[in-house]
């Protein structure tokens, strides 16, 4: 994981630290992938870190496992804290303001479905960001970025 840490960083030099430490958050990326990312394959990849984390937290929630919770929690929010600095709100306006407040909307919700043990809590989380991973999944790489 330190190794694959330390090339992903190689890849994302441009990134802020914010950005870096989502990706450290997702940790299953694979090297191949790393090697040949660009900023738009980067954010491909944690929004898919960040809905599976999403669903792991579900997963520890329906086992009674609270260690495991707390773990994909935490990380899913690091990956939200990441994208959101990863926004250019100067060539994404209000797409980019937009995004923002969803990624703190989902980052208290999941503070709130962990501390109320709530399930509901975590699927709507998980829907909202599978609806914009979907979305960034089709989107041209070409044209006005969201992404710094």
């Amino acid at each position: 994981l330190i190794r694959l840490g330390k090339q992903i960083i190689k890849e994302v030099r441009s990134m802020n630290a914010f950005a870096k430490r989502a990706l450290f958050s997702y940790g299953s990326v694979t090297q191949t992938k790393a090697d040949t990312a660009d900023s738009h394959e980067l954010v491909k990849l944690l929004f898919q870190g960040l809905t599976d984390r999403v669903a792991a937290a579900r997963n520890a929630l329906e086992r009674e496992d609270r260690m495991e919770r707390a773990n994909c929690v935490t990380r899913a929010q690091k990956i939200l804290f990441g994208l959101r600095q990863t926004l250019d709100f100067e060539q994404g306006g209000e797409l980019a303001r937009n995004l923002d407040s969803l990624y703190d909307y989902c980052t208290r919700r999941l503070t709130e479905g962990h501390a109320r043990e709530d399930d509901t809590i975590f699927q709507e989380v998980h829907e909202l960001m599978v609806q914009i991973r979907d979305a960034w999944n089709v989107m041209p790489v070409k044209g006005p970025s969201l992404v710094q």
